[in-house]
């Protein structure tokens, strides 16, 4: 099913000023998406050995395509013991075949071993299997390197992303400290196809990635960030990071796509310096969460990647994936409006806090 590397198609590839170009006059928040990826989003109906997949996107400019909807192995992790197998299935059967994971998810990368347990001894063949490393140093990234493949008892991955590159000085840092280059060397020995990071503090940090990755000439194939609701009135991944994605042809990996919970209100999965401030439920008091899902489809990403409490919250996500509708620019338009009412650095908790010191 895997080539071992990804070949570079000019499938998805769009400027930055086609991808600006194609915002309408109603979309002033960001909501209107080059008709180029949005003609190729969706694909037909497919099968592999264990049944029908979710609509597939394509992966940036790879060549490859990925199912719409992945499992979020950080909340995998948190599922009653006897509910792990039950998980696995209901994902598979329900036509997921991305699984994201991580070193850092509990203690011991319990995550990973997990998906070794109950995940890739049956499935690997069949799905797209993806780690992360928090490392800040390259003798840390290579440690983590060995552990995750071990962990998940596979010889390679799909793609291994450094994790949480918070700032501009941090993703300096990732450079200057080696991390990148055992990530390089990683997929040149082919221990992981792709590359790519993430992060969701500060869009910024982002920016500076892409721009060395794209200065220095080594090729990044994803990025993910939070996509939701909120994110476009507040600091927002979506305005500055996704025309710089496309326009390297990167792989957009949509996360936080729930704000950590907190978009049904409270605490959520809330940490940092507003971990303990409740918020404002949006989902269902001003929005139904069709909304919230439907519109992080509505925009070029090629997965969305979803953490659940339960396998009946599992099965509505995959639900919600098979019922998708296609927004105009008028109803995305409309769903940023109403939801602008409770954005800011409380929904978005995992975000810098950008405002508090703007007034301080």
């Amino acid at each position: 099913m895997h080539s071992p590397t990804p070949e570079r198609t000019p499938q998805a590839r769009i400027t930055r000023r086609a991808f600006l170009n194609g915002f309408t006059a109603a979309a002033a928040a960001g909501v209107a998406w080059p008709q180029a990826f949005l003609n190729a989003a969706e694909s037909g109906t497919s099968r592999d050995s264990f049944g029908e997949l979710l609509p597939t996107r394509p992966l940036g400019n790879t060549g490859e395509r990925v199912t719409m909807l992945g499992v979020g192995g950080q909340h995998f992790r948190w599922l009653p013991a006897a509910q792990l197998e039950l998980a696995v299935e209901t994902a598979i059967a329900g036509g997921i075949r991305f699984w994201d994971t991580a070193n850092s998810y509990g203690k011991d990368q319990l995550s990973e071993r997990l998906f070794g347990q109950h995940l890739v001894p049956k499935y690997r063949d069949e799905i797209f299997l993806m780690s992360k490393t928090m490392a800040r140093d390259a003798r840390t990234a290579q440690e983590h390197l060995e552990l995750s493949l071990k962990n998940m008892k596979t010889d390679h991955m799909d793609l291994w992303q450094i994790h949480n590159v918070s700032s501009i000085e941090d993703a300096h840092r990732r450079w200057d400290e080696g991390v990148v280059d055992v990530v390089v060397k990683a997929q040149e020995e082919g221990k992981t196809r792709m590359i790519g990071f993430t992060g969701h503090h500060d869009y910024r940090g982002h920016l500076e990635m892409l721009k060395l990755f794209k200065q220095r000439g080594v090729s990044l194939q994803t990025v993910q960030m939070p996509v939701n609701v909120v994110d476009p009135d507040y600091d927002s991944f979506i305005e500055k990071v996704i025309p710089a994605a496309q326009e390297m042809g990167v792989g957009v990996l949509a996360m936080k796509s729930m704000c950590g919970g907190r978009l049904f209100g409270g605490l959520g999965e809330g940490w940092g310096k507003h971990g303990k401030v409740a918020a404002k439920p949006i989902v269902p008091d001003l929005l139904p969460l069709r909304d919230a899902t439907d519109y992080v489809w509505s925009l070029p990403v090629s997965t969305r990647i979803a953490g659940f409490d339960t396998v009946a919250q599992l099965q509505e996500h995959i639900d919600a994936a098979q019922q998708l509708r296609q927004l105009t620019p008028r109803q995305q338009a409309e769903i940023l409006k109403t939801a602008s009412q409770r954005s800011g650095p409380v929904m978005e908790f995992y975000k810098k806090d950008t405002r508090a010191q703007a007034t301080s």
